[in-house]
């Protein structure tokens, strides 16, 4: 506003009157909207040419600021013209102005650099939480810097030398702290990002989010968890992604105590080849887990593509590994449940289901 008060002191007798004053801020104020729409409409048919939908979101986001910034402009014409000596509304003004640029200069270069270029061209996805720490930094420095050059204030001793503030601060943002630190940790080491399936705690889930304070599961029934990254930091963290998406499940299966591991073995080859999504490699396996009086249980591990799948996989191989074990004979319902591989009772359960006879009556 100085160099706008000194161009118009040289160049005319000061303070004009307010009409005159008014009237030239207004035409200053149209000149610019006319500039502002001209420009904007260029930068929307540029953005439309382009692929990425990164542009049309700025030019949507610097709509406003940029248009508040025209009436602004407006306003300090007319200040100077008025050669208006308030300090405070000179200021104001001033501060609104460059805190208007520094944001469409911020947003821009955010936009341009860390999404389009890192994220786009790249495939350098930046962790959020990253990305909103170094935001707040900047702004900080960005509306320090312009509040301390105008007013002359020096505000950054002022904030670090005020020991109340920073005990207060401290007290009451340990939580948040600790969380934020936390996750700045989980960003640089990456031990998960978003879109891969964990297990924390006993919650097996897919990471949707990797916030400021939290990290955000979705789990396998749709349901929002939301831990800590303080907690997340300290607890046991079991990545189902990698070190590559395939995985290997693990399933019991009961079988009668006729039946011979060999038969077992063949009756996975045959199951495996029915099911589609179990993987022939790696190749799948048996184990003889447990003899009991009434079973044998075994061990198959089978590998499937991806985890977010393996509760369907599973379950149609039970289902076929079922049909197939009764198809040779080999069923747990012929052992255990007093019911032979066609339905039929076993001759043990119907002595058992029998009445006993009566007894006789003494002579």
């Amino acid at each position: 506003m100085e160099i706008l008060r000194a161009f118009v002191a040289d160049h005319f007798s000061v303070p004009l009157t307010w009409p005159f004053a008014l009237g030239t801020a207004i035409v200053v104020v149209v000149v610019l909207e006319v500039c502002y729409r001209l420009l904007f409409r260029w930068l929307t048919r540029l953005a439309a040419l382009t692929r990425t939908t990164l542009d049309d979101v700025l030019v949507r986001r610097m709509r406003f600021p940029a248009q508040v910034l025209v009436f602004l402009l407006g306003t300090h014409v007319f200040l100077a013209l008025r050669a208006v000596e308030n300090a405070r509304v000179s200021k104001l003004v001033t501060i609104t102005e460059l805190l208007l640029l520094a944001y469409l200069a911020i947003e821009a270069t955010e936009t341009a650099v860390v999404h389009y270029w890192l994220g786009e061209r790249k495939k350098i996805q930046v962790p959020s939480v990253v990305r909103h720490l170094a935001l707040v930094i900047i702004y900080t420095v960005v509306v320090l810097s312009i509040i301390g050059t105008v007013t002359g204030v020096n505000v950054a001793p002022l904030l670090a030398t005020s020991t109340v503030i920073t005990v207060v601060l401290g007290m009451a943002l340990q939580d948040t702290l600790g969380n934020l630190f936390a996750g700045l940790a989980l960003s640089l080491e990456k031990p998960f990002q978003e879109g891969e399936w964990i297990l924390v705690d006993g919650v097996e889930g897919c990471v949707t989010q990797m916030g400021w304070r939290a990290t955000h599961l979705r789990t396998f029934s749709g349901d929002a968890v939301v831990i800590p990254n303080a907690f997340m930091g300290k607890a046991r963290v079991q990545n189902f992604d990698r070190p590559q998406k395939i995985t290997g499940r693990n399933v019991e299966v009961l079988c009668a105590l006729h039946a011979q591991p060999e038969e077992i073995e063949a009756a996975l080859d045959v199951v495996v080849e029915k099911v589609p999504g179990i993987l022939a490699t790696p190749p799948p396996k048996a184990w003889f887990a447990a003899m009991t009086p009434l079973f044998h249980r075994y061990v198959i591990r089978i590998w499937v593509a991806e985890f977010c799948g393996h509760d369907d996989v599973e379950s149609d191989f039970l289902k076929a590994f079922f049909r197939e074990l009764s198809a040779r004979r080999l069923a747990l319902s012929s052992a255990a449940a007093g019911i032979d591989a066609d339905g039929r009772p076993t001759p043990t359960a119907t002595a058992a289901a029998a009445p006993a006879p009566a007894a006789r009556a003494a002579p």
